[in-house]
């Protein structure tokens, strides 16, 4: 997201969204990030939160932020935009194949009311682009934990990914 908003960063018509699940301790230090983020680019800020609670499933708190980030859009007359990558389309692919998915679930993102500006991006392309320009981001720390299904592919693939570079 930090990479997104600093290619977009000159764009009049850009606000900053950010929705707080209430599902982490610290993530109230997310929310302030982003809001300083905001500040820092002159940008509109807008914020959220719930109390969706550490046993929330991954469906229901995505649900949520989708609904707040249509609401929003809708309000400004605007687009939605997320930094959903090409790694991100892979793991979704994954997951929807191991729940038994039909061609839908093999052709993620395609939801016409949201836009990924870097989705041809690898997640190493994207720390390259943080990197120089010296971008510092927040990583939820949630992501390295193995309760959420998407984690688990996740981090099987990163395993994969390290494994494949160590025989080449």
């Amino acid at each position: 997201s930090v990479v997104m908003l600093h290619q977009r960063r000159s764009d009049p018509d850009v606000v900053v969204a950010h929705f707080d699940h209430g599902i982490r301790s610290n993530s109230a230090e997310d929310c302030a990030f982003v809001e300083g983020l905001a500040k820092q680019y002159k940008l509109p800020f807008y914020s959220e939160r719930a109390e969706l609670g550490a046993e929330c499933s991954e469906e229901h708190a995505r649900a949520t932020r989708y609904a707040f980030l249509r609401r929003l859009a809708d309000e400004l007359h605007g687009q939605i935009y997320t930094a959903h990558h090409r790694d991100d389309i892979v793991e979704t692919m994954a997951i929807n194949i191991l729940r038994g998915t039909g061609w839908r679930g093999i052709a993620p993102f395609w939801d016409g009311g949201i836009q990924h500006p870097l989705i041809e991006l690898s997640k190493p392309d994207i720390y390259r682009y943080a990197t120089k320009y010296q971008l510092h981001f927040r990583q939820d720390q949630t992501n390295t934990e193995d309760d959420y299904l998407r984690n688990r592919v996740r981090n099987a693939l990163s395993r994969q990914q390290r494994n494949d570079l160590y025989e080449s």
